[in-house]
C-alpha cells in the first residue's frame, strides 16, 4: 500500500505528534504536582482541563494519520491505545497520563513502520523530500516562527542556497533576476533533478499573490518555461492558494503531455528552516 505523502513528510509529522504529546505529558505532570505540592488540586478543575488539551491533541494526531496513510488503521490503533495508571496516585490523572504514554508508545511504533509502505507519485515535494536540504528536517517550525517575516533580499537568498548546494546560482545573462535561475546540482531520492527556480526576496512584502508574480502571473509562466524536472518557488513569506494553484496547473499540464515535473513551494517558514538549518542565519 501506498502512503499518502513522502516518507519524510510522514515522518516528520509523525515526530511532531510526539513531540507535542511529550509536551502535553510534561505539562499536565508538572501541573499536578505543583497542584498537590500546594494543596491547591481540585478534581473539578483541573481534570476537565487536561482532559480537553489531551483530547484536542489527540483529534490533531487522528486527522494527521488519516492524512498519512492509505487505510484508517492506524488512526484506529491510536484510539484504541490505552495504559493503566498506578493506584498510588489520583485515579482520573493517573488514568489521563497513563492513556497519553500509550498513545505516545503507539505513535513510536508507527513511525518505524513508515518504510514498509511505498509512496504515491506525486506533482509536489516538500522541502523534507530534498536530499539537498536533509539538515532542515531537524529544524522544527516553531523553532523559527519567531524570526518571520526575514528580511533578505532575492540575491541574498541565491547566494546563500547556492552556497548549501555547493554551486553559485547564477541568473541568465539576459534573464529575468527572479526567474532565470537553474541549476542541476538539487538531489532528491538519491538522484540530480534538473531544476529551475522563482526566488522573492524582501521587495516582495507579505503574502505572495499572483499579482506579485508579474503581470497575469508572467513570472510564474516564464519559471515553467525552463526545460526542468522540479520547478521550485520560493518567498520569505505566506503562498497564497491561487498561486500554487496557478503553478500546479502549469506542472501537471507538463506532465499531461509526457514530461516529469514536479514542485517545491518553500514559504517563509521552510526558507527559515533551511537557512537556519545551515548556519545562514541564526535563532
Amino acid at each position: 500500500m501506498k502512503l499518502k505523502t513522502s516518507h519524510n513528510a510522514a515522518r516528520e509529522r509523525l515526530n511532531e505528534m510526539i513531540v507535542s504529546g511529550n509536551t502535553l505529558l510534561d505539562k499536565v505532570t508538572g501541573e499536578y504536582y505543583a497542584a498537590k505540592t500546594a494543596e491547591a488540586f481540585s478534581e473539578e478543575h483541573h481534570i476537565p482541563q487536561w482532559k480537553e488539551q489531551y483530547v484536542d491533541w489527540l483529534h490533531k494526531c487522528l486527522g494527521s494519520l488519516q492524512d498519512i496513510f492509505p487505510t484508517p488503521q492506524q488512526a484506529i490503533t491510536l484510539q484504541n491505545a490505552q495504559g493503566s495508571g498506578s493506584l498510588k496516585m489520583h485515579v482520573k490523572w493517573a488514568s489521563l497520563t497513563a492513556d497519553i504514554k500509550a498513545k505516545l508508545s503507539t505513535l513510536e511504533s508507527t513511525i518505524k513502520s513508515v518504510d514498509d509502505y511505498s509512496i504515491e507519485m506525486t506533482d509536489e515535494l516538500f522541502i523534507e523530500d530534498i536530499d539537498s536540504f536533509a539538515k532542515a528536517r531537524d529544524i522544527n517550525p516553531r523553532q523559527v516562527k519567531r524570526l518571520l517575516p526575514l528580511n533578505l533580499s532575492a540575491d541574498q537568498v541565491r547566494t546563500f542556497l547556492g552556497e548549501i548546494l555547493g554551486e553559485p546560482l547564477r541568473r541568465s545573462d539576459d534573464g529575468d533576476a527572479a526567474t532565470d535561475i537553474f541549476t542541476s546540482t538539487v538531489r532528491t531520492g538519491g538522484d540530480r533533478a534538473r531544476t529551475a527556480l522563482l526566488l522573492k526576496g524582501a521587495t516582495t512584502r507579505g503574502k505572495l499573490t499572483l499579482k506579485k508574480c508579474g503581470k497575469r502571473g508572467e513570472q510564474i509562466a516564464r519559471l515553467v518555461a525552463v526545460p526542468a524536472e522540479l520547478y521550485m518557488l520560493q518567498h520569505l513569506d505566506q503562498i497564497e492558494t491561487p498561486v500554487i494553484r496557478e503553478l500546479k496547473t502549469k506542472i501537471q499540464s507538463l506532465n499531461g503531455e509526457g514530461k516529469q515535473c514536479r514542485i517545491c513551494l518553500v514559504d517563509g517558514m521552510d526558507t527559515a528552516r533551511i537557512l537556519v538549518a545551515y548556519g545562514k542565519i541564526s535563532l
